[in-house]
């Protein structure tokens, strides 16, 4: 393939996954930064659609540096850090109250890095509008949820409708994490499902020692792993808590405003246990404790456009999962077990307790191995080549 170089528009800031926040975003541009054929890529944090973020992005991006990065230019709103001759990072606080401007902006930093012909593969729709000025050869997209149906998008819904409309109508490729998404952009010829994946390796890393917040917690474990925002299900967690007395329920992950009500009568219970936010580096030694791994998600629009990558880390760690059902696992279905009520959760985690051996665990490995990151990028490249050729 001829070589090319990219403009990502990221889902996240690049000083987030500095300090171990994992995503989708961040595995494909490890793994594209690795590729031969891809020459430099500008990794633009995600932009601001507001005042109030847009002065975090200043506190966080442009007042503080990157580890082990160079400046190599700054403005009053914006700065690229350099992070190696390959990679560089684009911060910009603008784009809330002058998003063509922003765009351009991105265009002439990539030109001054004497960017060729060049790709735009963005996560951020809201940008979608004004990516024509970047001067792309082919347009990718990744749709890693709907956003239409994403509560801290709900004033923004009009605006997100346009962009998606420009999505569907100018993007070369469109890669989608769940069969949801496929029906969102309209079942298009150049519209593919490529779900979520995982480090393989990284999630079977031996830890010689264990920490104590969860080493001390009586099993069986029954966890969970991930961000404790609105879609997951707190009245199921007292639930499973009330009827598994005897069982521990371990929550890893920082926990949004909106369920601290809930966490605080949760954290009356003394077999509930929430460990708070640990970094990808830690995440495996958490999940190899569990005895079961959970994904409570409430089965609404916007969990059916997902596709859970702590599945995965799950079945890496040969754990066995209880889901709720419409959550994106469609292609996962005869690996983990699928509840259509609280009741049915509560049997099916006793079931896998019960029923668990060394086959199951071995196959649950298997298949794991077989949505390696790698795996996933090569299929994006060669339908990209296809394009460009």
């Amino acid at each position: 393939m001829k070589k090319f170089d990219i403009i990502m528009l990221n889902m996240s800031n690049y000083s987030e996954w500095d300090e171990g926040v994992s995503n989708r975003n961040y595995h494909i541009l490890k793994e594209l930064a690795s590729r031969p054929e891809v020459g430099k890529i500008l990794a633009v944090d995600y932009l601001p659609l507001t005042a109030k973020r847009a002065v975090r992005i200043f506190k966080e991006d442009l007042v503080l540096n990157l580890k082990n990065s160079k400046v190599i230019k700054k403005g009053l709103t914006y700065k690229v850090s350099k992070i190696s001759e390959k990679l560089y990072v684009y911060s910009d606080t603008g784009f809330f109250w002058r998003p063509a401007a922003t765009m351009k902006n991105i265009r002439r930093t990539a030109l001054e890095l004497n960017f060729g012909d060049l790709i735009l593969w963005s996560y951020f729709p809201f940008a979608a509008p004004y990516w024509d000025v970047l001067g792309q050869k082919l347009t990718v997209f990744e749709a890693v949820d709907n956003w239409m149906l994403h509560s801290s998008y709900a004033k923004q819904t009009g605006r997100l409708q346009a962009a998606y409309d420009k999505i569907k109508n100018s993007a070369d490729l469109i890669f989608v994490v769940s069969q949801n998404l496929l029906t969102f952009f309209d079942d298009q010829p150049n519209v593919y499902w490529l779900p979520n994946g995982v480090d393989f390796k990284h999630y079977n890393r031996k830890f010689p020692l264990v920490n104590r917040d969860i080493a001390d917690i009586s099993k069986p474990i029954i966890g969970y792993i991930g961000v404790i925002q609105e879609k997951v299900d707190l009245e199921l967690i007292k639930y499973l808590a009330q009827k598994n007395e005897k069982k521990s329920i371990v929550l890893v992950g920082p926990v949004w405003d909106e369920q601290n009500q809930l966490k605080e009568e949760l954290e009356k219970m003394p077999n509930v246990h929430f460990l708070g936010y640990k970094t990808y580096q830690e995440a495996p030694m958490y999940i190899q404790q569990f005895d079961v791994g959970i994904i409570p998600h409430r089965s609404s629009g916007f969990s059916a456009s997902t596709n859970p990558m702590k599945t995965y880390e799950y079945l890496a760690c040969a754990k066995p999962v209880v889901a709720t059902g419409n959550i994106g696992t469609e292609n996962i279905g005869q690996l983990i077990e699928v509840a259509v009520n609280y009741e049915q959760f509560d049997q099916k985690i006793s079931e896998v307790l019960k029923n668990d051996d060394a086959d199951k665990r071995l196959a649950r490995q298997e298949f794991a191995k077989k949505y390696s990151w790698l795996n996933t990028v090569n299929k994006m490249m060669d339908l990209v080549d296809k394009k460009i050729n």
